[in-house]
């Protein structure tokens, strides 16, 4: 006698219940023993210093959303079509099953599933996607395991939150975003019968693939809601008409891609890749998406990097590692070690000041010849004595060789050290190094970190990136604080700042000049291999550098870097346009004559107004220029004998008619 097929399914099935009563360890499943193992891949969100969402690392597109956060109509429309027995059944629907057993068996092979939403949850969160009769087995087992410990309603909103919806939108919060720019609590019930259609076949409903086809399987879904009873026929007519409205597929935004690299390999290296990709952190940065766009389009179509740096913190506002992210994911930023050229100088300039010298000190602009090795000036030029801010201000080559010889390049390199240049080592240890001729170079980043003290009464500010980081349930892992030394005396940084403000002003870095106090230095490489400017306000530090990737010429030189930054920081909104602060025991402003440091008289060729500590100032004048005098007061008051003999001359004299006897 044959036996009918559904009896067989029947006894099948029977046995299967009996066997669940056992749990899923007779199997060796997945367990499932508190609601925590619901807990699904969530996107981890990143912010800027605003709180403004600016990117998302994930490995699946998912917002997680309690089930109040979410549009009735799409709870409606998801069960409605994919489990109209959600609310009565046990996790399996028999029905459903012996439905599927039998289109099964007529087919010869699994075509058919019958799963129930507590089936497909169990699927996808714990085991393959492999059509084979074990997988099915296990399915079943843990489906009515998750329907013993969990209530509907949280299977149902671990379902939505799971689910896939097409265009790499995990859950419906993601798939709102996505295909209508909206939160899942804000969907019609016209967007959310379209939504409910997708995970049938993602790539084949999508509204973005075939508009057509989104909008007659939205009318299948909104059929199948009317016959639950969730709606009635005119409000499904109604949400037919609705026009497909979308939010337009997003190109990857390449904005702070970079930046975003830099944070996520500092997390991965804390927390591991699964936390940071798969965990839902919300990480709140420094960056400041204004200076970001900004020096995005500072550095244009350059190959090069471009930094900003809040000098008072260390907090980074912007970040460009080089010109197009989805060309070349290379953070120039980092990890490019480049020499620096006439942009080291500071460090010579600054370690004379540590020794006694003043800005105002001497040095000869004169051919060298020091054991053979001859620097020569950009210009091929020498202009004789001039004084320190004068020789830095101009980046003359053979002023910072002999200041450098004169200071000792051991103590410049161990300045440089002590403002963070981890790259100096002990063969820079060479006079061509006091113009940037480093053995290996410097990056970007570490090299603008070392001029944070110019800009902060000598306190050198460490780069922070992560102000703080929250995991999925809002407890805060990490707060970040400020990382900071003291490193110069507060006098040597506002000396060294008030020399590089002369290279703004009148050197090679003019074309930075934006009308407010601000400070910086120029530096070219041998035949325009990387070309920089390091400048500063009191609020604001940016670094460019400009170079190619194969050490091609630039054809750019430090002074047209110069140019991007001004660009650039002068489009950055400031709360106030204060001024770099001057520590209390230094007198400024004071003239001075650049040809021989002493005091100006109004006969000096170049004035230079120059910032001392109190007592080092210079007292004598600069008589030089008019020959034969000693001091102004005493040529001022030849000057007045003369003008008094010529007048007296002019003067009618009453004469004797005859000489008076000599006695």
């Amino acid at each position: 006698m044959k036996k009918h097929p559904n009896l067989t399914c029947i006894c099948v099935l029977l046995l299967f219940l009996m066997l669940c009563l056992n749990g899923c360890s007779f199997f060796r499943l997945p367990q499932t023993d508190n609601l925590e193992n619901l807990q699904l891949i969530e996107a981890t969100q990143v912010f800027d210093e605003n709180g403004q969402l600016i990117a998302k690392l994930f490995e699946e597109n998912r917002v997680v959303v309690p089930l109040n956060s979410m549009s009735v109509y799409v709870q409606q429309a998801i069960i409605a079509n994919e489990d109209i027995r959600f609310y009565s059944h046990f996790g399996i629907d028999p029905i459903g099953i012996l439905r599927a057993a039998w289109a099964n068996i007529r087919a010869g092979g699994l075509v058919e599933g019958g799963s129930t939403l507590t089936q497909q949850l169990a699927k996808n969160m714990y085991l393959t996607q492999e059509r084979t009769f074990t997988r099915k087995l296990n399915e079943l087992f843990l489906a009515i395991t998750l329907e013993r410990k969990f209530t509907k309603q949280e299977i149902l909103q671990a379902y939505l939150n799971q689910v896939y919806f097409g265009e790499g939108a995990y859950g419906v919060e993601a798939a709102a975003q996505v295909y209508f720019g909206k939160h899942a609590s804000e969907l019609s019930l016209a967007e959310s019968a379209l939504l409910a259609g997708l995970p049938r076949g993602p790539n084949i409903y999508s509204p973005y693939v075939d508009p057509n086809a989104a909008a007659e399987r939205r009318s299948i879904v909104l059929d199948g809601m009317v016959n639950a009873g969730y709606i009635t026929p005119e409000a499904a007519a109604t949400a037919r008409q609705e026009k497909i409205v979308l939010a337009g597929k997003k190109k990857r935004s390449i904005q702070a891609s970079y930046f975003i690299d830099y944070i996520a390999n500092q997390l991965v290296e804390r927390y591991g890749a699964n936390r940071v990709y798969r965990g839902g952190l919300k990480i709140y940065t420094t960056l400041d998406s204004k200076v970001q766009q900004l020096a995005e389009a500072a550095l244009g179509n350059y190959q090069g990097a471009v930094v900003a740096l809040d000098p008072r913190t260390g907090y980074i506002k912007a970040m460009v590692g080089g010109k197009n992210y989805e060309e070349s994911q290379l953070n120039r930023v980092v990890a490019e070690i480049r020499q620096p050229g006439s942009a080291f100088k500071p460090f010579v300039y600054t370690t004379a000041l540590n020794q006694g010298l003043s800005v105002n000190s001497l040095l000869v602009d004169e051919p060298l010849n020091i054991n053979g090795y001859k620097p020569k000036n950009y210009d091929k030029k020498y202009n004789g004595a001039m004084t320190l801010k004068k020789a830095l201000s101009l980046s003359v080559n053979t002023a910072a060789v002999k200041l450098g010889q004169q200071v000792g390049m051991s103590e410049v390199l161990t300045l440089a050290k002590n403002l963070g240049l981890s790259t100096i080592v002990p063969e820079d240890d060479n006079l061509a190094a006091a113009l940037g001729g480093l053995t290996q170079g410097v990056s970007l980043l570490e090299l603008s970190t070392a001029y944070t003290p110019f800009a902060n009464n000598g306190i050198l500010s460490k780069p922070v990136s992560i102000i703080k980081v929250l995991d999925e349930n809002n407890q805060v892992l990490e707060e970040n604080h400020l990382v900071q030394q003291a490193v110069l005396r507060p006098e040597i940084a506002y000396l060294a700042t008030d020399m590089m403000k002369a290279v703004i002003t009148r050197g090679t870095g003019t074309a930075a000049n934006i009308g407010r106090e601000s400070a910086g230095k120029t530096g070219t490489t041998d035949n325009y291999e990387t070309a920089w400017f390091i400048g500063f306000t009191p609020e604001i530090l940016v670094g460019i550098l400009v170079g190619n990737d194969d050490r091609k010429p630039v054809d750019i030189s430090g002074s047209q870097v110069a140019q991007l930054w001004g660009t650039m920081v002068s489009q950055i909104p400031v709360v106030s346009q204060g001024n770099f602060v001057i520590p209390p025991n230094m007198v400024t402003g004071v003239p001075v004559c650049s040809t021989s440091g002493k005091l100006a008289t109004p006969d000096c060729p170049e004035i230079e107004y120059d910032a001392f500590i109190k007592g080092t100032e210079p007292t004598e004048f600069d008589f030089h220029h008019r020959t034969g005098n000693k001091n102004p007061q005493a040529s001022q008051k030849e000057s007045d004998k003369k003008d008094a003999a010529k007048e007296e001359k002019k003067k009618p004299r009453w004469r004797l008619p005859f000489k008076l006897p000599k006695f």
